[in-house]
């Protein structure tokens, strides 16, 4: 189904999390209203961590606002889940006033709205261009998008969208919908050069990190301890407190931390690269699985990225973390 495979990618590049949607089960099915199963397919998926029931649109009108609150009642009072209506395209009117009712819904790749939870909420500009208003967070390729840009500077400035395309290895529709979503907060536009378009940032490289921070989210999906058996073998950089010590006076915990991608701890274990062992087995090292790849970012180095260092740690309480932080950025090469 097309929709679904829709919903599976948007989310991921909204996220960095990849969903597993499952049908339902025929017993629950048959709890709920036949009119619900006759014009939606029924599935269950985690969703940054919390379960919804998914009411895939199928045939016939979108509901009403209220429609749409009746058939979300009927699933969590006969099934006891949040339901999250996804259709391919959904009326202006009927967006909103689901958003005031607080009805969970998701148009993939223009509007997600899960209460209480992540909000993408994207308008079309006089242009006609996708034009996105955020709240809560970037999706990982702009992030990704953003932080290459601060980090290279000048070497990126004449790069048409098929050249980000190729060095960040996302697929073209993902870097084009990034930058409008840069474009959307203000941080960047396009200027076409010939046949291609070429990105402008509209500030310091200070500036637009302070301005797109807030928006900024943690690369760490999970942490876990394991033994490195071929460490040579492995596609890692160091992380967090290893390489804050690196960059600053903290010292690096009693661990080492790496990063990489969840696909590269996959492929690891299949191969007994590493073996995953108890925290409390002091002889291991700390693993991060990230939602995007390290080694784009620091391709040349044994550490991640200060940006992305930073933002991994930013929310540690110590106050001897906070305070090596403020010093890495300060010394970091703005100019």
């Amino acid at each position: 189904m097309k929709l679904l495979n829709n919903l599976v990618e948007y989310t991921f590049e909204l996220t960095g999390s990849r969903i597993f949607p499952e049908e339902l089960s025929r017993e629950s099915r048959e709890k709920l209203p036949v009119f619900i199963s006759r014009n939606y397919s029924l599935y269950k998926a985690s969703i940054l961590g919390k379960d919804y029931v998914l009411l895939v649109h199928q045939r016939g009108d979108e509901p009403t606002p209220t429609q749409a609150m009746t058939y979300a009642d009927k699933v969590r009072d006969h099934l006891q889940a949040q339901a999250v209506f996804v259709f391919p395209r959904l009326d202006a009117f009927v967006r909103n006033r689901m958003i005031r009712q607080g009805v969970p819904f998701i148009v993939p790749y223009q509007h997600l709205f899960l209460h209480h939870g992540l909000i993408d909420i994207r308008e079309q500009s006089s242009r006609g261009l996708s034009i996105e208003r955020w709240h809560n967070t970037t999706s990982v390729p702009t992030q990704v998008m953003l932080l290459y840009y601060i980090l290279n500077g000048k070497q990126v400035e004449e790069w048409p969208l098929s050249q980000w395309s190729k060095m960040l290895k996302y697929s073209r529709m993902s870097i084009s919908r990034a930058w409008k979503e840069l474009a959307a907060m203000n941080l960047c536009e396009a200027e076409k050069r010939g046949r291609f378009l070429v990105l402008r940032f509209l500030d310091s490289k200070r500036e637009l990190w302070n301005r797109a921070l807030p928006y900024l989210h943690n690369p760490v999906r999970h942490r876990m301890s394991a033994i490195i058996e071929n460490a040579g073998l492995l596609q890692v950089r160091k992380a967090g407190l290893t390489a804050l010590a690196e960059r600053t006076l903290i010292s690096g915990g009693a661990k080492t931390i790496y990063a990489m991608t969840l696909s590269a701890w996959k492929t690891a274990l299949q191969q007994k690269n590493v073996q995953k062992v108890s925290i409390a087995n002091e002889s291991g090292v700390m693993i991060e699985t990230w939602r995007y790849d390290p080694l784009i970012l620091s391709p040349d180095e044994e550490s991640v990225d200060a940006l992305s260092l930073y933002l991994s740690l930013q929310d540690e309480p110590d106050e001897r973390i906070q305070g090596a932080l403020e010093e890495m950025m300060d010394g970091f090469p703005w100019q």
